[in-house]
């Protein structure tokens, strides 16, 4: 404890002596792991943020097709019942349909996109339903003429988001039907405004698929795919239930005609798609350390030069090689260490600036913070290896002679 102790007091009279050396050689560190600290909590809070607006327009869903290339099945009203019996525990199943057409109410005439299914489409979206209320599986299974819309489309269509019991006219494929709306969805999130902003607008209106159907013609009962609901911890394994379910029902097994994907299959590649760019920012980050690690280096090896005549003392009265490099190391990690701490400091601080800034949860890991005090001590110790393995190697009569 006691050579550390010489050491550590030798290693800050060497540091406060250079003072504004010292400053130049540890800002290289500093900036080093300030970017390191920034960079992981910009990186965790943008993951953050682009899963949770994501989880905003989509809801946890799958996706079960049949390909009618392999087969002249379809999906039918008997296969969702099955499944809704089978797997109790999904939040429903529905078939989508949709088409382009206009909608008609008071305040004039707007393109809209529909979209169909039964009452389990409710979780379609992200947003949930904050006047009236989601169709009925009584409502679906009557056929009536009842739709959901945004709240923002009810405001452009009707001047108001009070219009529960109003009534639209959908206009599709020369075919009109008037329906009542039942129900208005929250405003989109922000991320679903960035994609949207610059087209063309559209009101979004969902409705059931049986009115849908019959009204504009489409065949409710030749289904080319089905949308499983189901929280995100289960979907993966209930998309595969259900496509099991369904090809044993028809007899497809080994033909590969039934298909599933799930919203959690994309998450995951969301998942590794923005790993591969926190990773890129963090390996840009990692270069300005190893640049500040290589100050280091340069700086040490003019100690050992400055110091050259003491090194020659030390080792003539009996020092060892092995004290001499401990040393020499000791400083280059105690260097670094502060630069570490102070370049810590600075990256909380910017951290919570830049995703402020941006919109972005800050999120700084304990072990973000841990790992960068780690990787500080480990450039110190790296880059002053050298200079002092030349300190140690020297020999004292050619030390003196200098």
């Amino acid at each position: 404890m006691g050579q550390f102790g010489e050491y550590f007091k030798s290693a800050i009279k060497q540091i406060i002596g250079n003072g504004y050396r010292t400053l130049m050689t540890m800002l290289g560190i500093v900036i080093g792991i300030a970017a390191v600290i920034a960079v992981v909590a910009l990186g965790n809070g943008m993951t953050e943020f682009v899963q949770s607006q994501l989880n905003g327009i989509t809801g946890n869903y799958g996706i079960i097709s049949i390909n009618t290339k392999k087969t002249s099945d379809f999906f039918t009203r008997e296969d969702m019942s099955l499944i809704e019996d089978e797997l109790p525990d999904i939040k429903g199943i529905s078939p989508e349909f949709s088409g382009y057409g206009k909608v008609k109410a008071k305040r004039g005439t707007f393109e809209a996109n529909v979209s169909a299914g039964t009452e389990a489409f409710e979780y379609a979206l992200g947003n949930g339903i904050v006047k009236g209320s989601y169709f009925t599986r009584q409502q679906v299974e009557a056929g009536q003429r009842v739709c959901v819309m945004l709240i923002d489309d009810a405001i452009k269509l009707f001047g108001t988001d009070e219009c529960i019991g109003n009534e639209v006219e959908i206009t599709m494929l020369g075919k009109t039907a008037t329906y009542t709306v039942v129900g208005l969805r929250d405003h989109m999130n922000e991320m679903y405004t960035f994609l949207m902003e610059g087209q063309d607008y559209y009101a979004q209106i969902e409705a059931p698929y049986t009115a849908f159907c019959a009204d504009f013609d489409y065949e409710a009962d030749k289904l080319y795919s089905l949308v499983l609901f189901a929280d995100q911890g289960i979907l993966n394994d209930r998309v595969t239930e259900a496509k099991n379910i369904l090809m044993n029902t028809h007899g497809l097994r080994g033909t590969n005609a039934i298909s599933g994907y799930s919203m959690a299959d994309f998450s995951k590649q969301l998942d590794q798609i923005l790993g591969y760019a926190s990773s890129f920012l963090l390996l840009v980050s990692v270069i300005s350390l190893v640049v500040g690690g290589i100050g280091v280096m340069n700086i040490m090896l003019v100690s050992v030069t400055e110091r050259t005549r003491e090194i020659g003392i030390r080792k003539s009265i009996g020092a060892k090689t092995a004290a001499i490099m401990s040393q020499f190391l000791f400083e280059a990690s105690i260097l670094t260490f502060l630069g570490g701490i102070v370049g810590i400091i600075l990256g909380i601080i910017l951290a919570h600036i830049i995703c402020t800034a941006i919109g972005f949860d800050v999120i700084i890991t304990p072990s973000s913070v841990l790992g960068a005090a780690f990787f500080s001590i480990l450039v110190g110790l790296f880059f002053g290896l050298y200079p002092a393995r030349k300190a140690a190697k020297m020999k004292p009569i050619d030390a003196l002679r200098l």
